[in-house]
Parts: C-alpha cells; structure tokens; sequence
C-alpha cells in the first residue's frame, strides 16, 4: 500500500527539518524509516498521520529535534568544505580581475559570510519544513531571502575591500594559475557531494556581470548595482525553477 500523499509530505518535511537541525544523516534516514513503517501500518487501519504523532506536525518534528543528539562532526565536516568553497569565489573573482591578490577584509569576511549564511539556511529549512503548504507566497519569499542574503553580503564585502585599505598577499601569473585550477576542482567536488548545479550557477552569476561591465565605460556604482540586479533575479529564477520542480514531484 502506498503511502497518502499527506504522509509522503511530512516525512519529507521531517527528514528536512531534522538535516537542517544538525542530526546525522544516518541517523535521520533511520528515524524517518521507522515511521514510514509505522504510517505504513496506520493507514491500512484506516488512521492518518495525525494519529500517529499524537499532537501537532510541528510539536512532534522539534520533539524529535529536542531527543536527538547535534552531529557536531557532520556540522565541521560541512564547515571545512564550505570555507574552501567560498576561497574559490575570491580566487575565481581575483582572476577575472587580473590580479590575484588576497586582502584582509577577504580573508576575514568572506568565511564568515559563508558560515552565517549556513545558519540562515538551517534556520529557514527549519521553517519552511514545519509552516502549512498553503503558504506559497512566504515559502517563495524565504528561497527568494536565501538567495538575496549572501550575495548582499558578498558585494558588500567587495565594496568595503574596494574603499578600505588593508594587508594583502599578491600571487604571480604561475601561482594564479594554479590557484584557479584549485578553485575549478573546488567548485566541481562540492557539486558533486551536494548533487546540485547551484554550486556552479553563484560563479557565474557573481562574476560573470562583474566581467562584462567592466568592459564598458559605466561608472563603479553602476557597474556594481546592475551586477547585484542580474545576481539577484538570476538567482531568484534558479530557485523558483528549483521550486516548481519539486511541487511537481510531489504532485
């Protein structure tokens, strides 16, 4: 017997809300098995989900949240491949601009960019895993905040370390080359172990306006606000194709 389509939706939404919660993988996949099992067995009783949790979709998911232990190896080993990661942004930008040349606001605020942003996914895949389906519009405008955030921060980061002065590290023509080839490889392994495209897409979007406008003769604002613009609704259309994409698979 197949499970209701109510049923498949909240071990989606538990497995989510545990991933984002920092449980182990392994250990999630276990829990959400067990109570595949046990709807399983409900609903050829003629029970619901609701029976089996005994309260409230929300309650039972952050009740389990609470009984869990936090993966903190999972949450470091995310951690140590999110840090390379963003480092190959600034190589990848550094390069486009002829010079690679690594400054300390870069090397301070860039990571913690990342790490901050890592929070604010886990905090709104919280949300969404435990809010109603028939809250398109918040949901919509959660992906489209996520999508927003970082790349908000990461120019502002770029404009801060165009008009504030600090140390730097300054690599020859062979050690860019070789750090651009560290950063492709980079990019590529974390595509692979996160299974998505979007690892590939930020680089584009981020660098590849900054690129092409500074080929022409527009103004550094200009130049800067019309590549935040295309960043954005990129990003944006990513996330809702990614988003429709989904509900229909659910469908």
């Amino acid at each position: 017997m197949e499970l209701s389509k109510k049923s498949r939706d909240f071990l989606d939404d538990l497995a989510v809300y545990l991933m984002s919660s920092g449980k182990a993988e392994e250990e999630v996949h276990d829990v959400v098995a067990e109570l595949k099992d046990h709807l399983e067995e409900a609903e050829r009783a003629g029970k619901s989900v609701d029976d089996v949790v005994g309260q409230s979709p929300k309650a039972y998911m952050q009740h389990l949240g609470h009984e869990m232990a936090f993966d903190g190896k999972g949450f470091f080993k995310i951690i140590a491949m999110l840090v390379p990661n963003v480092f190959a942004y600034i190589i990848i930008g550094n390069f486009i601009q002829g010079e690679m040349t690594f400054s300390t606001v870069q090397l301070i605020g860039f990571p913690l960019v990342a790490v901050l942003f890592l929070l604010a996914a886990s905090q709104a895949f919280r949300n969404l895993s435990v809010r109603s389906k028939a809250s398109p519009f918040k949901n919509g405008a959660t992906y489209i905040a996520l999508a927003v955030l970082p790349m908000t921060l990461f120019l502002g980061l770029m404009v801060l370390d165009i008009f504030v002065e600090t140390p730097t590290i300054v690599f020859g023509s062979t050690g860019q080359l070789v750090l651009l080839g560290l950063a492709v490889v980079t990019l590529l392994i974390v595509s692979v172990w996160t299974k998505t495209w979007i690892n590939l897409i930020i680089p584009l979007l981020l660098f590849g306006p900054q690129y092409a406008f500074a080929k022409t003769s527009l103004p550094l604002e200009q130049q800067l606000i019309f590549s935040m613009l295309i960043l954005v609704v990129g990003m944006g259309i990513f996330l809702f194709v990614w988003w429709k994409k989904n509900q229909q698979g659910q469908a």
